[in-house]
């Protein structure tokens, strides 16, 4: 990582480039996509856990209301993995994943 005051130009091309991953280690996110046009988009998230999973919780905003989706997980076994795909009406941009810029 560079210190504040050095180039990070290197650490935004990546992210520009969605060339990295965020897990704490107990859930990986595999894949993630982003797919429709306008406010009508489509979600999918490839997902490894460790733990029994309560539920999976999308969360998005346009930066005046945020909103979220909780979709129930307690059906899935520890050690799993699982494709999820999500119906997203579309406020704006931004995932804890890879940012992803709507457009």
């Amino acid at each position: 990582m560079p210190r504040f005051d050095q180039d990070w130009s290197p650490i935004l091309t990546a992210m520009r480039a969605g060339n990295f991953f965020v897990t704490s280690g107990e859930v990986l996110i595999r894949n993630f996509a982003v797919a429709g046009a306008g406010p009508q988009r489509t979600i999918t998230a490839e997902i490894e856990w460790t733990f029994p999973l309560e539920f999976v919780e999308m969360v998005w905003g346009d930066g005046a209301a945020t909103q979220r989706q909780i979709i129930p997980a307690t059906d899935r076994l520890p050690f799993g993995s699982d494709r999820f795909r999500i119906p997203l009406d579309a406020a704006g941009s931004g995932a804890f994943t890879q940012p992803v810029h709507l457009k």
